[in-house]
């Protein structure tokens, strides 16, 4: 077996000061697998640096309930049982997790089920859901009056059945209260992510995602990956090409001339595809992926504003305050001071 070179982190609650956290995954029958592995995964890994750093005293507590007990998947010969049934759940939960709803709506129509979600909600403190698990929140009212995602596919048939629910359908994750919701499958793993982040802080949930090879914040949204490709996208490596490309180049000349160019294209045609098949415009992507650039500078060097603006393709530092406080609701300095790695200096956002 390789030895891993796994750090300590430093940075997590005094002894005594936290414990174990409880994690109670609700899954049934015909769901897909990967929307309460990916999580499982994640609270797996924060657990293996919990305990490289000594500190397994504060190690997630995962267990899987079902809506039905036995067999919850089975798929080409592999197959996973869930022995639990949900109503058996007993004691203090720290975290509540739902799959995706069954392929035949069974869950939705199981009135025991749901009066069990709506009493048990208010009894932890925090409450989640993966995909399309936001519907059994929100049969259970747990949604009525919040923000809430779901899968990008399935946000009309959402909004027909819980006009309650105020939908967001591009967001990967929403957080409302102690309620959280996400998009499809992968976005789960994003989800538990930003939830070791609460729990331990943004160094140890950042080791955890290298050690995922993830993204502690994932750049972009759902809009990415809603849109359908047509017929005339003239290369099916485009969008690997342009994604390529522009995160090698964000510190220059990104103007839609200048792309079409270097792609021989027209800018009308240009605009186009990359909108098709980026499933945004160019000038939004491009925003996206040069605050997430910017966000990670901010995070882990001691750059000045002014050499992230530039490192980033920013114009001015000017131009990346603003893009902070238009995406993320704060100033460059005030997030350096909430995620920023421990040791960085303080960030001036008039440097």
């Amino acid at each position: 077996m390789p030895e891993y070179d796994i750090p300590i982190v430093q940075s997590l609650p005094k002894r005594g000061e936290s414990s174990a956290r409880r994690i109670v995954v609700v899954t049934n029958p015909s769901a897909g697998s990967l929307e309460y592995m990916g999580p499982l995964q994640v609270f797996d890994e924060a657990n293996l640096f919990l305990d490289y750093s000594g500190r397994s005293d504060l190690a997630y507590e995962v267990e899987i309930v079902s809506t039905r007990e036995g067999n919850v998947y089975d798929r080409k010969g592999f197959s996973i049982s869930a022995p639990t049934p949900y109503h058996r759940v007993r004691g203090h939960v720290d975290t509540l997790l739902f799959q995706a709803v069954d392929e035949g709506d069974e869950c939705l129509r199981d009135d025991r089920f749901i009066a069990w979600v709506a009493r048990i909600s208010t009894r932890v403190r925090r409450i989640v859901s993966i995909c399309t698990g936001s519907f059994i929140l929100a049969e259970a009212g747990v949604l009525d009056g919040r923000r809430a995602a779901t899968h990008w596919c399935a946000c009309e048939d959402f909004r027909r059945r819980y006009p309650k629910v105020n939908l967001e359908s591009d967001p990967i994750y929403v957080r409302d209260g102690h309620v959280y919701t996400s998009a499809g499958a992968t976005s789960g793993m994003d989800l538990a992510i930003a939830l070791v982040e609460e729990d331990f802080g943004a160094e140890f949930a950042r080791r955890v995602a290298q050690g995922l090879v993830m993204f502690l914040r994932r750049p972009g949204n759902q809009a990415q990956f809603s849109v359908q490709v047509g017929s005339e996208i003239p290369d099916e490596g485009i969008a690997r090409q342009l994604q390529d490309y522009i995160g090698d180049h964000l510190d220059e000349d990104l103007r839609v001339e200048t792309l079409a160019e270097h792609f021989a294209m027209s800018p009308r045609n240009f605009t186009r595809v990359f909108t098709r098949k980026m499933g945004a415009t160019p000038g939004r992507y491009i925003e996206q992926c040069r605050l997430e650039r910017a966000r990670q500078y901010v995070e882990e060097s001691d750059d000045t504003l002014s050499e992230i603006a530039e490192r980033c393709g920013y114009t001015t530092p000017d131009g990346l305050r603003i893009a902070f406080e238009r995406n993320l609701g704060v100033t460059p300095s005030a997030y350096r001071r909430r995620f920023a790695s421990s040791g960085l200096r303080p960030l001036s956002d008039a440097s």
